[in-house]
């Protein structure tokens, strides 16, 4: 086993009159991933018909039915938001599925720009106003419209969310440094973490300014994380390498020899070391900046948007304990401690 950053952490005894729905959420996931321990997945629905429920009149189904679909991460952390800010904070987070199945099911770069361009379009018309277009009564859109008219929401961040998205179509996965990675593609988590923060936190309040600065370091850890984990997918479906080329350097990686032989490949687990480390190290330091609060999220009223470390600071554990291989069969089961780790960092409001 490689030295590498300490991720492992207690979790305390849970009592079983006190957990929440969330812990029947994971049972229910538990037992659906029991069939890829025997080798057969679940069926997969076809990705042109209409599975999630809801519409216009019920956004709050659909957005709800598409996050649990395919952000079951953002989608546990969402049952510990206040119940009407939970709604908004779904639609944000559908939102960015909508762009991110645009770059996973369109091929044609033209046909993309054409759906990117229907989301730029709606959010003009929720900024336009009364002088604007009509607001599409897509669920998506009439959800970030009532959002826009209770919050001081900035379209910045969801304008970001969609140039971020259709620039990397045409990018190459792996750029020249880490540090280059990161940069390019932290806007896209700031945009997840810095856009909902109104939702929860007024901008004139006066620990606004320091929480958006210590969710600038998670912002750099989930990119970081969102790299490893997109690692497998890339090999296995357009055989690229997303590593930047400074750490494969260091490290004497070659492409060819990792889509040749994965984990086995010289230098591709201190590579992974290298990346999750960087990732631990925004994380330990988003916890030194709430150092005069006794380790805990002031106010109160912004530990909601915390709770999207959680899951990226597991998986960092779980990579660490099968040797920063991550292409082990492990990293792709459900992990049933997530779900009670979230609640305890929400009961406790420590990061």
């Amino acid at each position: 086993m490689r030295a590498g950053p300490c991720l492992s952490s207690a979790i305390p005894h849970l009592i079983p009159s006190t957990r929440s729905r969330l812990l029947v959420y994971s049972r229910a996931s538990f037992a659906q991933q029991r069939q890829y321990a025997n080798g057969t997945s679940p069926p997969k629905p076809a990705l042109n018909t209409a599975t999630t429920s809801g519409g216009p009149t019920d956004p709050l189904a659909y957005c709800s039915s598409l996050v649990q679909r395919f952000d079951h991460e953002a989608y546990l952390t969402s049952y510990f938001w206040p119940r009407r800010e939970r709604a908004w904070f779904l639609a944000w987070r559908a939102f960015n599925i909508e762009l991110h199945l645009i770059t996973t099911t369109v091929s044609q770069p033209a046909l993309a720009a054409i759906r990117f361009q229907f989301w730029r379009d709606a959010l003009a018309s929720i900024w336009g106003g009364a002088e604007g277009k009509a607001v599409p009564q897509h669920p998506v859109v009439v959800l970030l419209a009532d959002l826009k008219r209770s919050r001081p929401i900035q379209r910045y961040y969801l304008s970001q969310l969609i140039d971020v998205r259709a620039k990397n179509i045409s990018a190459p996965p792996s750029a020249s440094t880490l540090d280059a990675h990161l940069l390019a593609h932290n806007p896209l988590h700031s945009a997840l973490l810095l856009g909902p923060l109104p939702i929860l936190l007024p901008p004139t309040h006066a620990a606004t300014s320091h929480i958006s600065h210590t969710l600038s370091h998670l912002s750099t850890l989930l990119a970081a994380v969102s790299m490893l984990r997109n690692m497998p997918v890339l090999i296995s479906s357009k055989r690229q390498l997303n590593l930047p080329a400074d750490v494969c350097a260091r490290h004497g990686v070659v492409d060819e020899d990792v889509l040749r032989r994965g984990a086995e490949a010289t230098g591709v687990r201190d590579a992974c070391l290298e990346v999750g480390t960087r990732g631990m190290d925004e994380l330990i330091t988003a916890r030194r900046d709430l150092k005069d609060t006794g380790g805990k999220v002031d106010p109160a009223a912004a530990m909601p948007i915390f709770l999207t470390a959680v899951p990226a600071e597991r998986y960092l554990q779980r990579l660490e304990k099968v040797d920063f291989d991550v292409f082990h069969p492990d990293l792709q089961k459900h992990d049933w401690r997530l779900s009670p780790r979230i609640w305890w960092r929400a009961n406790t409001r420590r990061l």
